[in-house]
């Protein structure tokens, strides 16, 4: 049997929270344990930051090489489909890639002249910031002299041969190579100048080009 006393004992506990009839107060973090806390999240941010803007970087100028690859793509299938010539013009101070076809009076009423495609797939584009077009030739050793500003697209479906290196920070480089062998671009696996040296011109595809 309960006696009275405990009875009213645990009457008066029930208003009293649980931790403090138990003594076992808990207690908040302290200044000191938050600072430290701050301090290891700067730190860790501070480590990842330049990860995600080298990585942020990498992929702007990967972007760019998907850029020139398809825009080269388009030119080449607009010759062969059209039937007509198509230029790739390079735009070395702006970044920008500008696709041309053609025209040719049958009656020969009118100068023949170049004429810059407006429709949606065939609009120039510009390369994302941060990028820029370094060189546009068939000299691997990429010589000021011998960069040209455009490439010209056959109906056969051939074209000028070139390597377009493309810039982006801490000098590293993306190249496209466009011949007139594979008839499709592609990008090569090099991330710098030295890189590209080194390919021997079977790798490169020069068939007799750049290279002696």
């Amino acid at each position: 049997m309960t006696s009275r006393a405990g009875s009213i004992s645990r009457r008066r506990g029930r208003g009293i929270p649980l931790a403090l009839r138990r003594g076992t107060l808990r207690r908040g973090f302290t200044i000191t344990e938050l600072m430290v806390v701050m301090v290891i999240m700067v730190l860790l941010a501070g480590l990842a930051v330049p990860q995600f803007v080298g990585s942020m970087r990498a992929e702007r100028l990967r972007t760019a090489g998907r850029m020139v690859v398809s825009t080269a793509e388009l030119a080449r299938s607009r010759a062969v489909s059209e039937a007509r010539l198509t230029r790739l013009e390079f735009d070395y101070e702006n970044g920008r890639l500008t696709v041309y076809r053609y025209l040719q009076d049958a009656e020969q009423e009118q100068e023949p002249y170049w004429e810059p495609m407006t429709d949606n797939l065939a609009q120039a584009r510009e390369l994302p910031g941060g990028i820029t077009i370094e060189y546009v030739g068939d000299d691997p050793d990429m010589s000021p002299a011998e960069r040209v500003e455009e490439l010209i697209f056959r109906p056969d479906g051939s074209s000028d041969q070139a390597f377009i290196v493309l810039e982006g920070y801490d000098e590293e480089i993306l190249v496209v190579e466009v011949d007139d062998i594979r008839f499709m671009p592609r990008v090569l696996d090099v991330s710098s100048r030295d890189e590209l040296n080194r390919m021997a011109p079977e790798e490169l595809g020069l068939n007799g080009m750049g290279r002696q």
